[in-house]
C-alpha cells in the first residue's frame, strides 16, 4: 500500500516477467492486498515508444519497471508523450544515476521512486 501507493481506484501496471518475483509482488499479491486493477501487456520486446503509447492510451495510476527500462525511455524522450493518469513510477535494483532520475522528473514531471528487496540484501 505505500511503497506502490495503492489504492482501490488505481490501475497498476508493472513490467517484470512473470519470471521474476517483482511480478507476484506488483501484478499480484500488492494490487490484490489494495483492491487495485491490474493492468496486463503482452510485450515480448522492450520498446520505449510502446511503453510510452502504452501509459499515453491507457489511465494507468501506478508505474513499475526495471532501472534499465527508465534508461530506455529517457533516451527515447518521452516528454512528447502525455500520461495524465499516471501519478506514482517505482523501480528498484540496481541504482539509477541522478541524471536519469532527473531526466524523467524533466520529460514526466514525475519522481521515480527506488526501492530495493531480498534480491539487493542478500549477503553470501
Amino acid at each position: 500500500r505505500y511503497w506502490l501507493n495503492l489504492t482501490p481506484s488505481d490501475i497498476m501496471w508493472n513490467t517484470s516477467d512473470t519470471g521474476w518475483v517483482k511480478a507476484a509482488w506488483s501484478s499480484v499479491f500488492s494490487p490484490w492486498i489494495c483492491g487495485s486493477c491490474v493492468f496486463v501487456h503482452n510485450m515480448p520486446q522492450f520498446k520505449p515508444e510502446v511503453i510510452a503509447e502504452t501509459l499515453s492510451k491507457y489511465p494507468i495510476t501506478t508505474f513499475c519497471t526495471a532501472p534499465t527500462a527508465f534508461r530506455m525511455l529517457v533516451q527515447h524522450d518521452v516528454s512528447s508523450y502525455k500520461f495524465p493518469t499516471l501519478k506514482h513510477c517505482v523501480t528498484g535494483g540496481e541504482a539509477l544515476n541522478p541524471e536519469v532520475l532527473a531526466k524523467w522528473k524533466i520529460q514526466t514531471g514525475l519522481d521515480i521512486h527506488e526501492g530495493y528487496g531480498q534480491t539487493e540484501t542478500v549477503r553470501l
